[in-house]
């Protein structure tokens, strides 16, 4: 199974070995690209397609996500649903600039020469790194942290710091995507012996289908 409830919501396990991956495997199935923009609010429900592939179909989903993932705390995402209801145009805003970072940082994780994708996760890490302050924790221990007044930009500006901390480390030249049938998504390979994100879901289907190609009758 790839997915656990999280408040209320199905989320996708986090099986990439970083945030980073983790936020690109938030869109299951990469051979089809995402859309650029959510399903319009009015009453409207998001196509019948999007539960099934997008895991961050509207921003009450995408402000849980991040306490999932942590890279939010508890009382941040608290704040955000709040936030995100009385303010639902700019919400939907806020997913909208998490799709185009997502797609981007999932393109230059694969492609390092994708210029544009960079640019696009570059300005989102620059953005991010002005809002970051340094803040003293309960145990003396001080932090790089985004406040709560960053807003409703708060998913979008984690998201993109996770990225650049990814795309500054060795461990960048260790993402490897899954080739599993609508699936795609992004993990750590650090020994060079993993293919699948998941052995059990995505290597266990192409194993039943490799079974059943080879038993096929003629």
């Amino acid at each position: 199974m790839h997915w656990v409830e999280v408040d209320g919501y199905p989320m996708p396990v986090l099986l990439g070995g970083h945030p980073a991956l983790d936020f690109c495997n938030t869109w299951a199935g990469w051979e089809t690209r995402p859309p650029p923009e959510t399903p319009p609010r009015p009453g409207t429900p998001p196509p019948a397609d999007l539960p099934d592939q997008d895991w961050l179909g509207d921003f009450d989903r995408l402000a849980v996500w991040t306490g999932h993932a942590g890279v939010l705390t508890p009382d941040t995402v608290r704040r955000l649903r709040d936030a995100g209801h009385r303010e639902p145009a700019a919400a939907d805003r806020t997913v909208d600039d998490a799709r185009r970072l997502r797609s981007a940082l999932h393109d230059v994780l694969l492609d390092p020469a994708d210029d544009a994708a960079f640019r696009h996760v570059a300005a989102q890490a620059e953005r991010a790194a002005a809002h970051t302050v340094l803040a003293n924790g309960p145990d003396g221990i001080a932090r790089w942290i985004l406040p709560a007044d960053a807003g409703l930009a708060l998913p979008v500006l984690a998201a993109a710091r996770a990225g650049a901390d990814l795309l500054t480390s060795p461990d960048r030249t260790r993402v490897r995507a899954c080739p599993g049938e609508m699936c795609g998504w992004l993990f750590l390979d650090p020994r060079g012996r993993r293919r699948w994100c998941s052995m059990a879901v995505c290597g266990n289907r192409a194993k039943v289908r490799a079974y059943a190609s080879r038993h096929r009758p003629d």
